[in-house]
């Protein structure tokens, strides 16, 4: 699997979970009236792909890898928002 998240994303996630180094939030797939990007602080699941960013490990399960596959995680400053692209 190919992700990456931008710097700004993981300062975004860093401040607003107060995350210190080595700790992991988990990316995955929400699904309502559609899909959306849901962000858990939680234990690191060892069997995921996982990517550090300043310190953070971001880890997303195999269940979820179709929709994070190719792309990228930024957050635009702008509107304050996250965008996956």
């Amino acid at each position: 699997m190919l992700f990456e998240i931008s710097q700004s994303a993981a300062n975004f996630y860093k401040h607003e979970f107060m995350l210190g180094d080595h700790e992991a939030v988990r990316l995955f797939v929400r699904g309502a009236e559609g899909f959306f990007l849901g962000v858990e602080k939680e234990m690191l699941e060892e069997e995921a792909y996982i990517i550090e960013k300043d310190g953070i490990r971001f880890f997303i399960t195999e269940n979820d890898q179709w929709l994070f596959d190719g792309k990228k995680l930024d957050f635009d400053q702008l509107n304050e928002t996250m965008v996956l692209s």
